[in-house]
């Protein structure tokens, strides 16, 4: 091959690899767009079952977020109490 035809090769190349980079990323754009309403329809669905629930049985729901805040307290606690003792 000459330089010329390896030339038009190589800008063929480039071509071809950049029609399908544009179709490639329009494709991922698409399914992230689906991801993202499917994600959001999701979201909204527990959001309306968490409320729900909350509101059929709300001493429940405040006992079970006492538990994780004392959970939480405990070890956040013992954490910071570790790093003062290595000092």
């Amino acid at each position: 091959m000459d330089t010329k035809s390896q030339a038009e090769h190589l800008e063929d190349t480039a071509q071809n690899t950049l029609e399908n980079f544009h179709e490639t990323s329009e494709e991922i754009q698409n399914r992230l767009g689906e991801f993202w309403e499917t994600s959001k329809e999701r979201a909204a669905s527990c959001a309306r079952a968490t409320d729900q629930a909350i509101r059929e049985n709300p001493w429940q729901a405040v006992g079970i977020a006492l538990g994780v805040g004392l959970l939480f307290g405990l070890l956040l606690s013992s954490r910071s109490g570790r790093n003062t003792d290595e000092d």
